[in-house]
């Protein structure tokens, strides 16, 4: 990820081909367990949000959210651009489409409620080329039928008037697009989350999911707590090819890019981040190998514009001629989870699923919840509270 001195632009301008328990857990986490009635692993956005839902519906009942880390938000909900998406991508009918859209309102909703700052920005997807036009229609009939509100095509004199940096003979307006800062509204759940007498535990890493024998018949809680829930540091005995991105920042930059090349480390965010494990997963999974074989070429060229500035800023100068090598620094970058199949195509929506075997009944699988999963985590966390209500019979 490139950044861009501030001041430079006003709006985003995107490429048309993108893209409680009750007992208290011990604070030392060293000698005793707790029990609750419902435990979300995960504490970024999406198990935030679902947490929040969740013990608002049910009141009565007891929640704790784990989280491996030292704070909350530390992955993808807090490496991500702050983008409040739209909506207009994604295929019409899908799980993407349909809470993307819902979840953008949610989250602008909830902002104001909660008093945290936003910028209802707009975006504006650019052709510079005749041949990009049929593309861009293309794209706005998709956001049409995703009900994505006040889309209009524009004219080169209305792409100057709104963004005088950007060149292009005709964009898609998207106004309702904005940026938050997304590790704000982390924070903000999990206010809402301890409010309600919830437990929200990091420096907790779950690294087993287990059934409980039955307990003897003078000692319920084996039978009424019946999943055992540890970790290695508490012993407890129960492609997206995205192209060129200008986001504007909550702090007044830039960011430029992304750009689309294979991460060393699952949750690597500098350079020099590497692991072995993660690294041999990759690139021996088969559809994997597949998907660069098809691809070769382009990710070549992304890999050649990551290592060098200077082919990076030749594509950003395809819409803002003005940018130049001395309004550019490197930036942070981030990490996009994204689900391949055995055959090496992309999967293109939220996955929900249960485990195998005698505790699959009980324990339900959130996968493949990248972009545009902060946009949408409220609307997620409806989703997955009402499928938590009828698997679980809450």
């Amino acid at each position: 990820m490139l950044r861009a001195r501030p001041g430079l632009l006003r709006r985003a301008c995107f490429l048309c081909d993108h893209a409680s328990c009750p007992h208290p857990w011990d604070a030392g986490r060293r000698q005793h367990h707790s029990t609750c009635d419902i435990v979300v692993v995960g504490g970024g956005l999406v198990g935030l949000a679902t947490a929040r839902e969740l013990i608002q519906r049910h009141p009565s009942l007891s929640f704790a959210v784990l989280e491996k880390e030292k704070e909350l938000a530390s992955h993808q909900s807090g490496h991500n651009s702050g983008v409040i998406h739209s909506g207009i991508y994604y295929t019409p009918g899908s799980l993407k489409a349909k809470l993307c859209v819902k979840g953008a309102a949610l989250c602008y909703e909830y902002c104001d409620q909660k008093r945290i700052p936003y910028k209802k920005c707009g975006k504006l997807i650019v052709a510079v080329e005749q041949e990009e036009i049929p593309r861009l229609k293309a794209l706005y009939e998709r956001g049409l039928e995703n009900n994505v509100r006040d889309l209009k095509l524009i004219s080169a004199k209305e792409i100057k008037e709104k963004e005088p940096y950007c060149r292009g003979i005709m964009a898609l307006d998207s106004p309702h697009t904005g940026i938050v800062n997304y590790r704000e509204v982390a924070q903000s759940f999990t206010t809402d989350i301890l409010e309600a007498g919830g437990t929200v535990l990091t420096e907790f890493e779950v690294n087993g999911i287990e059934i409980v024998n039955e307990s003897a018949e003078d000692d319920q809680e084996g039978i009424k707590y019946p999943v055992i829930v540890s970790s290695s540091m508490v012993p407890n005995p129960r492609f997206p090819f995205l192209g060129v991105h200008f986001t504007p920042r909550m702090d007044g930059s830039v960011w430029l890019g992304p750009n689309a090349v294979l991460a060393f480390k699952r949750e690597g965010y500098k350079l020099s981040d590497f692991s072995a494990t993660d690294f041999f997963d990759a690139v021996t999974f088969s559809g994997l190998r597949k998907l660069v074989y098809r691809n070769l070429y382009f990710g070549m060229g992304e890999m050649y514009r990551a290592c060098f500035l200077s082919a990076q800023i030749k594509q950003l100068q395809r819409f803002i001629p003005d940018l130049s090598t001395s309004d550019v620094l490197r930036g942070p970058a981030g990490v996009r989870a994204q689900a391949l199949d055995r055959n090496g195509n992309l999967v293109d929506d939220f996955v929900f699923d249960g485990a195998t075997g005698p505790i699959g009944n009980r324990v339900l699988h959130v996968r493949n919840a990248p972009s545009p999963a902060a946009t949408s985590s409220l609307a997620i966390a409806e989703m997955i509270a009402s499928e938590v209500e009828e698997r679980f019979n809450l």
